[in-house]
């Protein structure tokens, strides 16, 4: 069940009113129930009048049965709204991962995959707003080149100057590269993170599934930004330009044609695998980042770890009204 908010108040599990409201019904409808020595089943009323016990009235409440509907309301968590909501936001993060392997070097998109990508690194930089931001490269292997910071300055040079050949390694090793991010998100204690994985579907197997299967589980989210064609007339363009002395590209490229274009089913499983979305860019490089929602806010209300940061819980003080009710049961309970 979703959570009950008024205002700066929230009830976060709100399933627990029903018992509560049950309990207090069932409190003043059903009478305690007397014990095999109440005098009044071996005394006359006549007796009892003359003893003065006749006009004390017996309760009209269960007092078990109200403790136990205060103890349920407790239950539901009552909070109140915590006033520096700042400090809940430095819990999230993001971390890009950025493919610099040979295929981005195509020129299917204008000027290059790779011009297309730096771009978009631009566009994370800005959109990341207050939140720390880390820059992971990989190809065969994955090195985290700009640690998660608020300042975007080692973050902006490095991804201005990404070029095919930082790392040494060929391949696409994303596997490898989301392990580093599951590391990197562990080591920064964040809370909620957004991956982005920035390429051209180099590297999706099953191993990288279930990296990405594994970040989703744990309450963050794997966004794919995809550059290239998933065309066959890749191959023949990237050919002809060879052959007609136009550039190396496909001299530095394997001779596979599954490395060259993108495989898009394959970008959308990991995707849904990392519980997020998929865009493309176009020809131009150009990318919707509309279906991304990059300014939305993490949910306090539906991530476990945030609760405890926005939300101030008020339920002890419903334990502590139960507190003269007990005193009361025990002084009945004494008295009999």
């Amino acid at each position: 069940m979703n959570t009950w908010q008024l205002g700066d108040w929230v009830i976060l599990q709100p399933i627990w009113l029903l018992p509560a409201l049950l309990l207090l019904i069932a409190s003043f409808v059903w009478r305690r129930i007397r014990s095999s020595s109440d005098w009044r089943d071996v005394l006359s009323p006549a007796m009892f009048d003359y003893l003065g016990a006749g006009s004390q009235s017996k309760p009209r409440w269960n007092l078990p049965l109200l403790i136990a509907a205060i103890a349920a309301a407790s239950l539901s968590q009552c909070a109140l709204r915590q006033s520096d909501d700042e400090t809940w936001r430095h819990s999230t993060g993001w971390v890009v991962v950025a493919d610099v392997s040979r295929s981005m070097t195509l020129n299917d998109t204008v000027p290059s995959r790779l011009a297309a990508m730096r771009e978009s690194l631009a566009v994370l930089s800005r959109e990341a707003a207050a939140r720390p931001i880390a820059l992971v490269l990989f190809a065969g292997d994955a090195f985290l080149v700009a640690p998660p910071a608020f300042d975007r300055s080692v973050f902006d040079e490095h991804a201005a100057l990404l070029e095919h050949g930082v790392i040494p390694v060929e391949g696409s090793n994303l596997t490898r590269a989301l392990s580093l991010a599951a590391s990197i998100i562990e080591d920064s204690q964040f809370l909620q993170a957004r991956v982005f994985v920035l390429g051209d579907s180099g590297g999706v197997s099953n191993s990288s599934l279930a990296a990405a299967r594994f970040l989703g589980d744990a309450g963050h989210r794997i966004d794919m930004l995809v550059f290239g064609s998933s065309s066959d007339a890749v191959l023949a363009s990237t050919t002809e330009s060879a052959a007609n002395g136009m550039g190396d590209s496909w001299s530095q490229l394997p001779a596979g044609a599954d490395e060259i274009s993108v495989q898009w089913e394959a970008v959308l499983a990991l995707a849904k695998a990392g519980r997020g979305r998929a865009v493309r860019a176009n020809s131009f490089g150009v990318i919707d980042y509309g279906p991304l929602t990059l300014n939305r806010q993490s949910s306090a209300s539906t991530h476990d770890g945030l609760k405890t940061l926005v939300w101030r819980e008020q339920s002890h003080w419903l334990l502590l009204a139960g507190i003269p009710l007990m005193l009361l049961l025990f002084r009945q309970e004494g008295a009999r």
